[in-house]
């Protein structure tokens, strides 16, 4: 029979020392922690369409839009009152929103408002521009020239429900959030978080969502939050200290793609 390996004895068997340079071991680095560096959860592109009540009655729709591209967002907003309310609501706006997405956070870089007001003898449009500084660390009202700290997680009215969205989404606190207008810089205190409950809307009928409620000096809200569709704003109460007026925002139909 022959032997399946003729080997001559010999000396056990060595081996050369591995040696990796810098660069390998960072790469294997990566490697090796890459299961555990997960990306942040992104807002999708999104379409939807909001009910505008005040004391109680439809008077109109705002239809908001968000567009990213490789992390630079649009988010759009334009509530026009239909004309049979015009007669009670003389105003109507359109609010362009620079947002930018990334892995870190959810970051305000720009708001520009058009406001059209209609009275009996003349029409009046006026612009609102508030815009991130990074170069001085500011927040600029450019037509007024008026300035006001840099905040990370800082929010115009419209897009304020959006940031919560993305911190909710990426399972992040609710910490050090402001609102920012044209009159002042303040940030905003939560009393009520993750609030199970479930509401109607125009849509459905008992929907589970998530309520938050926070104030500061010039306004109390209450924002309502569907889980099941990456916590998307399904509810937005803002009640005006100032102007004594509270304004519901209520989402009638899924959100879609644009």
């Amino acid at each position: 029979m022959m032997p399946f390996l003729n080997t001559p004895k010999s000396s056990p068997l060595k081996t050369a020392p591995i040696r990796l340079s810098a660069t390998a071991w960072l790469l294997l680095g990566v490697i090796l922690l890459s299961p555990w560096m997960a990306q942040a959860a992104q807002l999708p592109d999104f379409k939807a369409t909001f009910d505008i009540r005040v004391l109680g009655f439809k008077i109109g729709q705002a239809h908001q839009k968000m567009q990213c591209d490789q992390g630079d967002c649009r988010l759009t907003s334009e509530a026009i009152p239909p004309d049979w309310a015009k007669a009670f609501i003389n105003e109507s706006a359109i609010e362009e929103i620079r947002l930018q997405q990334t892995n870190k956070q959810f970051k305000w870089l720009e708001y520009k408002k058009f406001l059209t007001r209609e009275y009996d003898d003349r029409t009046e449009h006026k612009t609102y521009t508030l815009v991130r500084r990074a170069d001085i660390h500011k927040i600029e009202y450019v037509e007024k020239q008026t300035f006001w700290p840099e905040q990370t997680h800082l929010y115009d009215v419209i897009s304020l429900a959006y940031g919560i969205q993305y911190q909710l989404l990426n399972n992040r606190s609710l910490t050090d959030f402001y609102l920012q207008d044209d009159k002042i810089q303040q940030k905003i205190q939560f009393t009520e978080q993750n609030q199970n409950e479930r509401i109607d809307l125009p849509f459905a009928e008992a929907v589970p969502t998530q309520r938050f409620a926070f104030h500061n000096d010039k306004i109390d809200a209450q924002l309502w939050v569907l889980p099941e569709m990456d916590f998307f704003p399904a509810k937005i109460v803002i009640f005006n200290k100032e102007e004594d007026r509270k304004i519901v925002l209520e989402l009638n139909q899924k959100p879609a793609t644009p």
